[in-house]
């Protein structure tokens, strides 16, 4: 999957959301290649994410025990005013089938520095995903990444990345950090509705980072 720059327009920022449709093109354009190397060498950084996670059966909620690694690359420093990408990778996900017949409704985000101007994004990669489609919402620094697809417990797939687009413009020496979306049960940054094998109904499983063990996925020192 491979999905064309989404632009944010004067509009679009001023409302704070923004959000991509299925538009697919065949590969990275060679203006593209070009401006990646223009941007600078990206380093790749991988962390774990402890979260608070629950879901529920028979209309009981109960605790989850999850963490979930999350790859992200982005330049090391920039120069004030100078434009660089930074990708976020999941990695894969492959429900249990014992408690997941079915998933859907998957939902990650993650956040971006408020300190830098954001220029664009998109989507890239991504496998198994069949006929899913995928989506990216954005409101303010945050990016929420949500997808329709059924997929079957036990069965992996992979969540395509999201490359957003950024402009340093922040003072010299600002470090621009960026780590996982989401707060609580009711905004979470990961989490799907699955399908109980024992009763077939469908129920909330979700997650958000835990606010004493925060992680911080890329940072980048305006010089």
């Amino acid at each position: 999957m491979h999905k064309k720059w989404k632009p944010i327009t004067a509009t679009i920022v001023s409302l704070g959301f923004a959000v991509t449709g299925v538009v697919c093109a065949a590969g990275p354009s060679v203006a593209e290649s070009a401006e990646s190397t223009a941007m600078g060498h990206a380093t790749a950084k991988t962390v774990t994410v402890d979260y608070n996670c629950r879901s529920r059966y028979e209309g009981e909620w109960f605790p989850v025990t999850y963490t979930k690694d999350f790859t992200t690359s982005a330049p090391a420093t920039v120069r004030k005013g100078q434009m660089y990408n930074v990708t976020f990778d999941p990695s894969p996900i492959k429900a249990l089938p014992e408690f997941n017949k079915m998933l859907t409704d998957l939902t990650v985000a993650y956040k971006v520095p408020k300190e830098a101007r954001v220029l664009g994004y998109r989507l890239t990669g991504g496998s198994n995903l069949g006929d899913a489609r995928v989506r990216v919402q954005r409101t303010g620094n945050e990016f929420t990444i949500t997808s329709d697809g059924k997929f079957r417990g036990g069965t992996e797939f992979d969540l395509p990345n999201l490359v957003v687009k950024l402009q340093a413009s922040a003072p010299r020496g600002t470090r621009l950090t960026t780590g996982a979306g989401g707060s609580s049960f009711e905004r979470p940054q990961f989490g799907w509705l699955r399908q109980h094998p024992e009763n077939s109904q469908w129920d909330p499983f979700q997650c958000y980072e835990k606010p004493e063990a925060p992680q911080t996925f890329s940072t980048t020192t305006v010089r």
